[in-house]
């Protein structure tokens, strides 16, 4: 089996060994586990690991092992900017994190890597007010996961119900909704892309906000979805 990947995680196991999380092109979301170089090319071998990083990877599938062992990984495409530039690479750590948990059991979708791959493309080639990128990102990935919100019913007004992914007249007789004037601001973003976002400015407390709702958001719609711990790293950066 031969396909493109996104690494979604990598964990060492022991000195020599490392077990990679990768959201493949072909086969969904697949274990790996990769015995390191010992000869002097480990230090250009350790981009493959890092979070996001873009790779071809070969294997023979074994449908009983819990991990898979690659025959072969290397990179596919290497970031200009995303792995340098301080801001960028916390909100990769930040989206790695996100879709390790998000992607966790996902099965083969072409249309998801298609819009993994050329929204991280933009992040990486983006030069200026990309801060908003990760709302607008996580709002859309909800299309590929089942439960993209319908924009046409919002109104003026309406509230947002996250556990029924719905704008709603009526305030829910639960506690998970939002109230309608950060609704009327997700309804916005969903009908924004990466270029367009940029006409909306969100403080960094409102951007926080944004981010603990959407995270909320996941949790209600993906079973053990859980805390995130690199939210309060990115908060911070964005201080």
């Amino acid at each position: 089996m031969h396909s493109h990947g996104i690494v979604l995680r990598s964990l060492r196991y022991g000195d020599q060994q490392v077990i990679l999380n990768v959201f493949t092109e072909t086969s969904g979301t697949v274990p790996f586990i990769v015995r390191l170089p010992r000869n002097g090319k480990q230090g250009l071998r350790a981009s493959v690991w890092q979070p996001l990083a873009l790779v071809d990877i070969l294997w023979e599938p074994r449908l009983r092992m819990n991990f898979q062992k690659p025959q072969e990984v290397t990179l596919w495409q290497p970031w200009h900017d995303l792995p340098f530039q301080p801001v960028k690479t916390t909100m990769g750590l930040f989206l790695a994190e996100f879709l390790s948990h998000a992607l966790a059991s996902e099965q083969e979708n072409g249309a998801l890597f298609d819009f993994l791959v050329s929204s991280l493309q933009w992040l990486d080639a983006a030069e200026e007010r990309y801060a908003n990128f990760h709302v607008v990102f996580l709002l859309h990935l909800s299309r590929f996961l089942g439960f993209l919100p319908n924009v046409d019913d919002w109104t003026e007004g309406a509230y947002f119900d996250l556990q029924a992914a719905s704008f709603v007249r009526a305030r829910p007789a639960y506690p998970f909704y939002i109230e309608p004037a950060e609704a009327a601001l997700v309804q916005k973003f969903l009908r924004m892309d990466y270029r367009s976002m940029r006409a909306v400015r969100l403080n960094r407390n409102a951007r926080r906000r944004a981010l603990e709702l959407i995270v909320l958001f996941y949790r209600l719609h993906i079973p053990e979805f859980p805390e995130i711990k690199s939210l309060g790293v990115l908060a911070e950066v964005f201080e």
